[in-house]
């Protein structure tokens, strides 16, 4: 293993045990995605700045909002994690609250996850109305296209979309040639294909990347669910030889596979960190060589963040309707 994703892998472990006796009643998933958040940051682990962080955001925002539940700590830490001003950011998040919600977007903990993504790509204040309105164009596109698969968990994607020249009916082709090489028809395959809109290679080379990642997984006994599918994507955006590319991502996501901490996070959990590992890994070295846009970079954090805060939100939903109803 190449001895920068040792490395990583490393601060991602120590990042975790860190955090994870600080913050014990937080999901296990959510306590992950900060840790490695801090692991790209290169920022060492803060745990009395993510308690008032989050005690900021909860005197900040209402009896009932969505920033005072689940996403409160998440928010708090992944704020804390890229920035030296958590709560100037916070703020300008909240702010714009309003206008997203006047533009269509529910209240729910999804429209979090669109705030942090409207935040880590602005350029200028000036943009935030109309990225919004794109957005929620780009949103009700991906419903009429795919009503049953569409959802608040899409918000963060449409808003990251919206940065993107692609229009719709292109990122439509690249559901259906997906599926045509095997990927199945899901919610997965749909934040797969819109993920490959940030791509500047051809739609046939990207698809072919996709399907070559899939088939490496697959030949090492790494299976990758359709809601880790965006993972995949992830990685096809590295403009990475792609032979080295399936290798390293092979072998990052084996060791990860085979460490306690991961065995009972879900089959693929180790697939999303590998993903981040080398994104971050390919990341600083095109950086240093002057070959990687801010834009790309800032996209594939909060693709990061997006996709997991997405997935926590529906385990959380599917437990207290489990509860519910047992209830």
């Amino acid at each position: 293993m190449k001895p920068y994703y040792q490395e990583r892998i490393e601060r991602l472990m120590n990042n975790f045990l860190i955090l994870e006796k600080p913050f014990m009643w937080e999901h296990n998933l959510l306590i992950h995605l900060v840790a490695l958040s801090y692991t790209m940051s290169k920022k060492d682990v803060d745990v009395d700045r993510i308690k008032g962080m989050k005690k900021y955001i909860k005197t900040r925002s209402g009896a009932f909002s969505p920033y005072r539940g689940m996403m409160n700590f998440t928010v708090a830490g992944l704020l804390c994690a890229q920035y030296d001003n958590p709560e100037e950011i916070f703020d300008q998040m909240y702010r714009r609250q309003p206008f997203l919600k006047e533009a269509g977007f529910k209240q729910s903990s999804y429209l979090c996850t669109a705030s942090y993504a409207l935040e880590k790509t602005l350029t200028s204040n000036d943009q935030a109305a109309q990225r919004i309105n794109k957005a929620m164009e780009i949103y009700k596109d991906m419903k009429a296209n795919h009503p049953f698969l569409t959802s608040g968990d899409d918000y963060a994607l449409a808003i990251l979309l919206s940065t993107s020249g692609h229009p719709v009916d292109a990122l439509e082709s690249y559901y259906r040639a997906l599926s045509e090489v095997g990927f199945t028809k899901s919610n997965g395959l749909q934040t797969l294909s819109h993920i490959l809109a940030f791509s500047t290679m051809s739609k046939r080379d990207m698809v072919d990347r996709c399907s070559h990642l899939f088939q490496v997984m697959k030949e090492n006994k790494l299976k990758v669910t359709t809601e880790y599918y965006p993972a995949i994507g992830l990685v096809a955006l590295l403009d990475m030889d792609e032979k080295v590319l399936g290798e390293d991502f092979v072998e990052v996501a084996t060791w990860l596979k085979g460490l306690k901490k991961y065995k009972w996070l879900g089959k693929g959990m180790n697939i999303l960190l590998a993903s981040g590992i080398i994104s971050d890994y390919y990341i600083e070295s095109a950086k240093k060589n002057g070959l990687i846009t801010t834009t790309l970079s800032v996209s594939i954090e909060t693709i990061i963040a997006a996709q997991t805060a997405a997935m926590i939100a529906t385990i959380t939903a599917a437990s207290a309707a489990a509860s519910s109803s047992s209830n």
